[in-house]
C-alpha cells in the first residue's frame, strides 16, 4: 500500500498531472516549503505551491498587517490590522487544499532549516545582505533556495539549487515521433509529409525498421540534424520504414550560491535591460540600508540617490566594468519601488511559484540564475514632473496612487468592465480587480459571466472555489469569494453564454456603457464571437490563454491594433474517415474511435429509439436521405428487437459479441479483403508506412483487458436500460466466459475503401437497392404503442466521474483496438486527456498570464500609445517571458470624390449621421454627393434591404428607397430597432461614378440627430 505523501489525488489534479506527470507530483508531495514574508508576493506564491500540492508550507512573517498591505495581500481583510501577516492569513491559505499542512513557522530560520522539514527556502522582502546569508545557511542543510521580490514595477527573483541538481525533462515537450522513409549509410530521411522536428544532440530510438535489426530496440543514441527531413546518426547502418522515437533525456545542474552571482550575474530572458535591474536591484538593498527603507514615491532625492547607488554598483561591483546602465529607467522604478502591486505580485509570484515547485520535482529547467522583470511601461513619461500626485492617505490603495497617482486610481474605481468566464484565469483576474480597486466606486462595474458549474478538478487552480462550491455556478461562487478580498467591490454575476442568443442581454446599451473586455476563455469560438463584438462597438479587448506551463496575452485596442482574429493558428488536423475505420497508426486514432463508439452506442442510439417511441413523424423525418434513414433503422432494430437486455446477464451477453463483432470479426474481414501482403497497382506493398496490418483478437476471460472492455460495456448498456449493473468482475469474467458465438466467415467478395475518396464512392453505390432493406427494417420494428412509457437513457459522455465507466469503456475499446494494429496503448489518464480534450493546466501560468493582463489596464486608463502596450508570451518550463509591441491594424484605400483618399481598417466605419428619420433614399444621396458612391446593395444582418439588380423586383425597390431606415429594417429583417439604441450598422456593396466596385467599410447610421458634418 502506497504511503499518504505518494498517492496521488487524480480527480483534484487531474489537469495538473498533464504538466507534471505523476511522478514528479510524488516528489511534490513530499515536500516541503519555508516562505519568508507574507506581503502580497509571498502570499501569491504560497497560493500556487499549496495549490499545486506540495507536502507541507511553513509561513514565516512576523510583521504587523497595515492598511497599505491590503492592496496586494488577498487574504488579510481590515478586521486584521495590527495582527502579525502568517497568522492573519494561515486558515485562508489552509483552505485551499486540505492535502497540504500549512502552518506558522516561528523562530530563528536556520534553527528551522535544522529539522530538515523544508527542501526549499523562499525569501521575500529581504535586503540582498540578509538573502546572502540566508542563502549561505540553506547550502549548510542542503535546503534549496530562491529569493523574490516584486517592488513596485520591478520583479526580481534569484534560484539557488544547490551544486548539483537533477532534471528529469529540461522543457515539458512531447517527445516526437516520426515515419521514416529510409535509412542510408546513416542518414536518416522521414516521411516528405512532415518534419521531424529534431535538434542535435537529442536522442532516439527505432521500430520497426526493416532490413537493419540492429537498430530496432537499440539502446537510444544522438542525432545530428542535417536539414528539417533529415538526420544522421553514430551506426552506419541502412533500412527501410519504421518510425523514430525521441528519447527524452534528463541534465544535471549545478547552481552557484548567491553571494558569487552579484559580480557576474547571469540573467534568464533577459530583454536587454537585465544588467540596469541588477545594478537598480542591488542599489535599492544599499539604499534601504541606508535609509532603513526604500524610496518614498513623492521624493525626488530618494530617486536621484538610487540611481548614483545603481551606478556606483556599476562601477565598483561589477566585474564587467565595460558594462553600461540605464540610470533614468533606475530613478523612474527607484520611485515605485516601496509598493507591493496586486498584478507584480501575480506576475512574479506565477514565476517563483513554478520555480519552487522545479526545485521539488526536477521537472523543468529552474533559472540560472538570476531574473529581472519591469513594468516601466506602466508609467508615462513625465512620470516625475509632479510628484505631489503620489502622496498617500494611508488606505489599502496607498501603494497604486504611490506608483500611478490620484488621478488613475480614480479611473480604475470607475471603470466598466465585461469578464467573460470565471474559470481559473477569471478566477485570478477578479482578484487582480478586487485588490487593484477596480469598479469600487459608481458608475463603475463589473459584470462576469460564466454558464458553467464547479467541478471538484476545478478547485486545483481555480483558487476562489472551496469544496463546499462545488456544483455551483462559478460566476455567484467567484462573485461572493472576491467579496471577501474587498467589499467595495461593484460586482454582478450572470451565467449567460455570451453568444448570438444572449444579444438581448448583452445589447447595444450595454455594449455601448463598457470601458473594456476581458476574456477568461478555453476556447477559439467564443474568443472570436467577442473579438467581432468589440470591433462593432469600437471596444477594446484583453485577451489570455494557457496551455500547461505556457502563457499568451493579447491586447486588442480600437484603431490602435489588429484584431484577435486577424491572425490564427491553423485549424487543428482532423483525422481522415479511412484512417480513423479502417487504418489507424496512433493511438490518438484508436481513442477518437473508442469516443465515437461510446456516442454512438449509448447516446446517438437511445436517443433515436427515444424519438421513435414519442414522435409519430420521426421516421418520416429522416426519410429524405437514404444513408441517414438506413442507419437510423439498423440502430432502432440493434435497440428494440432481439438484442434488448432484460437482465444484466443480457448487458454481458450484448458486450461479448460487440467484442467479437469488433475486434475479431470486421479485423479478420478488413485481412481478407487486404491480406497483408496486398500490392498496388504499381507492385508496391499495401502494408507499408502508415498503413500497419491489423490482426483479430481472440477473447480471453483471463486477460483482464478483454475483461475491462465487457463489465464497462454491460454497466453503460444496463445503465442506457434502467437495468441495475454489477462491479463484480468475477461474475462478468463467469457470465463472458457462458456466451456462446457461431464461427464467422469472412466474405471474399467484399472490399474496402482505401481513401476517404473511395470510402464516399461505395457509399453512394451501395444506395441503389436499398429501398426493400429499409422496408424491411420498417416492417420488423415494434410499434410504438406497443412500448407505451417505455424510454432509454442516453448517457453524455463525462470524463471526470471515475465511478461511471465512461473512461474505462473509452480506454479498453481503444487499447483493444490499438492491440489489433499493434500501436502501443494508454493508461487511462492519458486516454482521459486525450477522449476529453483536456487542456493541461496549473495555477503558476494561470496567475502569471492575468497579472500581466492587468499590468496592461494601466496603460488602457492612461490613453498611451500602442508603442506602450506588450503582447506577452512566456513558458515557465524554461523560464522564458517575452513581450513585443501589438501589431497595427492593415490599411485598406479607396479613392472618392474630388481626389480625396479614404484609408481604414476593421476598426473604421463609413459614418452617416443624417437622423432616424432619414430614407433609404437619401442615404443612396448622401453617397453619392458626399462621396461619389453609388450603392447598389445594402443588408443589414442577413436581411438583404435593397439590390439594384435583377433579382429584387423594382417594384419593392420603389417602395423600400422611401421608407425611414429603421422603418425598413423593421418591414424587412422582422426585427424590433430599439429607437434607443445609439446606431444600426449596414453593409454595403458601392461602385464608382465609372461603375468600377470598391470595397468600403461597414456603414454606421447614427440614430442621433442629423450631423451635416458626417
Amino acid at each position: 500500500r502506497m504511503s499518504e505523501s505518494t498517492q496521488i489525488d487524480e480527480g483534484l489534479y487531474s489537469r495538473q498531472l498533464y504538466v507534471f506527470g505523476h511522478e514528479a507530483q510524488r516528489r511534490m508531495q513530499q515536500s516541503g516549503v519555508l516562505i519568508v514574508g507574507l506581503g502580497g508576493l509571498g502570499v501569491e506564491i504560497a497560493k500556487n505551491v499549496i495549490l499545486a500540492g506540495v507536502k507541507a508550507v511553513g509561513l514565516h512573517d512576523s510583521v504587523a498587517v497595515l492598511a497599505k498591505h491590503l492592496g496586494a495581500q488577498f487574504y488579510l481583510k481590515p478586521s486584521d490590522l495590527g495582527k502579525p501577516r502568517a497568522e492573519a492569513c494561515r486558515a485562508q491559505l489552509a483552505g485551499l487544499n486540505s492535502y497540504v499542512d500549512v502552518h506558522l513557522a516561528k523562530g530563528d530560520i536556520p534553527k528551522l532549516l535544522e529539522s530538515k522539514r523544508y527542501s526549499v527556502v523562499v525569501a521575500t522582502e529581504m535586503t540582498v545582505d540578509q538573502q546572502v546569508a540566508l542563502n549561505e545557511s540553506c547550502r549548510q542543510f542542503g535546503v534549496k533556495f530562491i529569493a523574490a521580490d516584486a517592488l513596485g514595477l520591478l520583479g526580481a527573483i534569484f534560484v539557488d539549487c544547490g551544486p548539483s541538481h537533477a532534471v528529469s525533462d529540461v522543457d515539458g515537450e512531447r517527445p516526437k515521433r516520426g515515419l521514416i522513409q529510409d535509412i542510408s549509410g546513416g542518414v536518416v530521411k522521414v516521411a516528405a509529409e512532415a518534419r521531424h522536428g529534431l535538434s542535435s544532440g537529442d536522442y532516439i530510438t527505432f521500430e520497426e525498421v526493416k532490413g537493419s535489426q540492429g537498430l530496432n530496440g537499440a539502446k537510444a543514441m544522438p542525432i545530428k540534424y542535417k536539414d528539417a527531413f533529415s538526420f544522421t546518426i553514430p551506426e552506419a547502418a541502412d533500412g527501410k520504414g519504421g518510425y523514430f522515437q525521441q528519447v527524452k533525456q534528463g541534465t544535471t545542474m549545478k547552481f552557484e550560491p548567491l553571494k558569487s552571482c552579484l559580480a557576474s550575474p547571469t540573467i534568464a530572458s533577459d530583454m536587454g535591460e537585465g544588467t540596469t535591474l541588477h545594478c537598480l536591484y542591488n542599489a535599492l538593498s544599499a539604499f534601504k540600508k541606508e535609509t532603513g527603507a526604500l524610496p518614498s514615491a513623492t521624493s525626488a532625492e530618494h530617486m536621484s540617490r538610487v540611481a548614483k547607488l545603481s551606478e556606483k554598483f556599476a562601477s565598483e561591483s561589477l566585474q564587467d566594468k565595460k558594462a553600461q546602465i540605464d540610470s533614468k529607467l533606475c530613478s523612474v522604478l527607484a520611485r515605485t519601488t516601496g509598493a507591493c502591486l496586486g498584478p507584480m505580485a501575480a506576475v512574479i509570484g506565477g514565476i517563483a511559484g513554478q520555480e519552487v515547485l522545479k526545485a521539488v520535482s526536477g521537472k523543468f529547467t529552474p533559472i540560472k540564475q538570476h531574473l529581472y522583470f519591469s513594468a516601466a511601461k506602466c508609467l508615462p513619461p513625465d512620470t516625475a514632473k509632479d510628484l505631489s500626485t503620489y502622496a498617500t492617505k494611508g488606505d489599502r490603495y496607498d501603494d497604486y496612487v504611490a506608483t500611478f497617482g490620484k488621478a488613475v486610481q480614480e479611473k480604475i474605481s470607475k471603470m466598466k468592465l465585461f469578464i467573460v468566464g470565471a474559470g481559473a484565469i477569471g478566477c485570478e483576474m477578479l482578484k487582480n480587480c478586487a485588490t487593484m480597486g477596480i469598479s469600487t466606486q459608481p458608475p463603475g462595474q463589473i459584470v462576469v459571466t460564466d454558464m458553467d458549474a464547479i467541478e471538484r478538478s476545478n478547485l486545483n487552480r481555480q483558487f476562489l472555489f472551496r469544496p463546499k462550491d462545488v456544483g455551483s455556478l462559478k460566476s455567484e461562487a467567484a462573485s461572493a469569494s472576491v467579496m471577501q478580498i474587498n467589499s467595495s467591490l461593484r460586482i454582478t454575476p450572470h451565467s449567460h453564454r455570451v453568444g448570438e442568443d444572449s444579444e438581448n442581454i448583452y445589447n447595444g446599451a450595454f455594449w455601448n456603457n463598457l470601458d473594456l473586455v476581458i476574456t477568461a476563455l478555453d476556447n477559439v469560438q467564443a474568443r472570436l464571437y467577442l473579438d467581432n463584438r468589440c470591433i462593432y462597438f469600437s471596444k477594446p479587448m484583453f485577451d489570455s490563454g494557457t496551455l500547461g506551463t505556457k502563457g499568451n496575452t493579447q491586447v486588442v485596442l480600437p484603431r490602435l491594433t489588429e484584431s484577435y482574429g486577424s491572425s490564427q493558428d491553423p485549424p487543428e488536423e482532423s483525422i481522415p474517415l479511412c484512417t480513423l475505420h479502417n487504418f489507424p497508426y496512433k493511438i490518438e486514432h484508436t481513442i477518437q474511435w473508442a469516443r465515437d463508439k461510446f456516442g454512438g452506442l449509448f447516446k446517438v442510439a437511445p436517443e433515436e429509439v427515444n424519438s421513435y417511441l414519442t414522435d409519430p413523424n420521426h421516421l418520416e423525418k429522416v426519410a429524405g436521405d437514404a444513408t441517414t434513414e438506413l442507419k437510423t433503422l439498423e440502430l432502432l432494430k440493434a435497440s428494440l428487437g432481439g438484442d434488448k437486455p432484460l437482465s444484466f446477464e443480457d448487458c454481458i451477453g450484448w458486450a461479448r459479441r460487440t467484442f467479437e463483432d469488433e475486434f475479431h470479426n470486421k479485423i479478420l474481414q478488413l485481412i481478407t479483403a487486404l491480406p497483408p501482403d496486398q500490392v498496388d497497382a504499381e507492385g508496391n506493398p499495401f502494408w507499408t508506412g502508415h498503413k500497419r496490418p491489423p490482426a483479430p483478437l481472440k477473447f480471453s476471460p483471463d486477460d483482464p483487458l478483454h475483461i475491462e472492455f465487457i463489465l464497462a460495456a454491460a454497466n453503460l448498456r444496463a445503465h442506457v436500460y434502467g437495468l441495475k449493473g454489477s462491479s463484480d468482475r468475477k461474475f462478468v469474467k463467469t457470465e463472458a466466459s457462458k456466451v456462446k458465438l457461431s464461427e464467422f466467415q469472412p466474405d471474399k467478395s467484399k472490399k474496402v475503401a482505401k481513401t476517404d475518396e473511395e470510402m464516399k464512392t461505395m457509399m453512394e453505390q451501395e444506395l441503389h437497392g436499398l429501398d426493400q432493406k429499409i422496408e424491411s427494417l420498417k416492417s420488423s420494428l415494434p410499434k410504438p404503442s406497443s412500448l407505451t412509457g417505455y424510454r432509454l437513457t442516453p448517457l453524455d459522455f463525462e470524463k471526470d466521474d471515475p465511478t461511471n465507466f465512461h473512461i474505462d469503456f473509452v480506454t479498453a475499446c481503444s487499447n483493444l483496438r490499438a492491440a489489433n494494429y499493434k500501436i502501443k496503448p494508454a493508461s487511462k489518464h492519458q486516454t482521459k486527456q486525450i477522449a476529453g480534450k483536456i487542456i493541461p493546466a496549473i495555477a503558476t501560468t494561470t496567475a502569471l498570464v492575468a497579472g500581466l493582463v492587468c499590468l496592461e489596464v494601466y496603460k488602457l486608463v492612461q490613453e498611451m500609445p500602442i508603442e506602450a502596450y506588450s503582447n506577452t508570451y512566456a513558458n515557465l518550463a524554461i523560464a522564458h517571458v517575452t513581450g513585443s509591441e501589438p501589431m497595427p491594424p492593415a490599411k485598406n484605400a479607396v479613392q472618392l470624390k474630388g481626389d480625396k483618399k479614404f484609408e481604414f481598417s476593421l476598426w473604421d466605419r463609413m459614418e452617416v449621421k443624417l437622423g432616424p428619420q432619414a430614407t433609404l433614399q437619401q442615404l443612396k444621396d448622401h453617397f453619392e454627393e458626399k462621396y461619389g458612391l453609388e450603392i447598389v446593395m445594402l443588408s443589414y444582418g442577413k436581411a438583404l434591404l435593397f439590390s439594384q439588380y435583377g433579382f429584387m423586383a423594382k417594384k419593392k425597390n420603389k417602395v423600400r428607397l422611401k421608407l425611414a431606415m429603421p422603418e425598413l429594417v423593421e418591414t424587412v429583417a422582422k426585427v424590433k430597432v430599439d429607437r434607443a439604441a445609439a446606431f444600426l450598422m449596414f453593409e454595403a456593396m458601392v461602385t464608382t461614378v465609372e461603375g468600377d466596385d470598391v470595397d468600403i467599410p461597414s456603414v454606421r447610421f447614427w440614430m442621433t440627430p442629423a450631423d451635416e458634418s458626417c
